[in-house]
């Protein structure tokens, strides 16, 4: 029996069944965005990480700026004032429109990629580093260079904890190899 062609109009691609499932529902508000930054403070990220943990997998990112750059760019306060504004857009360029950006500390920022596989999380890795490289951060002493470092981990519902030390434990390891992007 020949199947009709309305069928084909009729399945749902993975995006879509994706925006069907219920996420978690937590409100962001004003005091829960870091005004330097446009990113989420790290409570507020935890908070929301914890309840999607519970509901579908995904991946956590931490991007921490490399050694060099730090020594490029300086590490007074004055001067994270002025590059910690473009890191965040650089990152925020790179990743989804439902993914969750937060700066954790210092030069280190986290993003949660919402429902992603691993293979989504090497992915948005490497255009978060095609980002950072083609952005140009100006200073008040010129145009720095800079290069950030990515360790991440994928998740599966509710593994805890244990995601976070493990995506800080790839980022410390990803630094001692040389390599950019550590996402397993």
């Amino acid at each position: 029996m020949a199947k009709s062609w309305f069928g084909w109009f009729g399945t749902k691609t993975e995006v879509e069944r994706r925006a069907e499932r219920p996420r978690a529902a937590i409100a962001v508000g004003p005091d829960d965005i870091d005004p330097l930054t446009g990113a989420l403070y790290w409570d507020r990220f935890q908070a929301m990480l914890e309840a999607e943990q519970a509901q579908e997998p995904g991946v956590l990112l931490l991007i921490d700026l490399s050694e060099r750059s730090i020594r490029v760019g300086g590490s007074d306060e004055a001067k994270a004032l002025e590059i910690l504004p473009w890191l965040a857009q650089a990152i925020r360029q790179a990743i989804r429109g439902d993914d969750l950006l937060a700066h954790v500390d210092g030069y280190r920022f986290a993003v949660l990629l919402r429902g992603a596989p691993q293979e989504v999380g090497q992915i948005t890795s490497d255009r978060i580093l095609d980002s950072v490289d083609n952005t140009i951060f100006m200073t008040a002493d010129g145009i720095s260079k800079l290069d950030v470092t990515i360790g991440g981990k994928a998740f599966e519902v509710a593994d805890g904890q244990a995601l976070l030390e493990l995506a800080a434990a790839n980022l410390e390891r990803a630094k001692r190899l040389e390599q950019p992007a550590l996402v397993q």
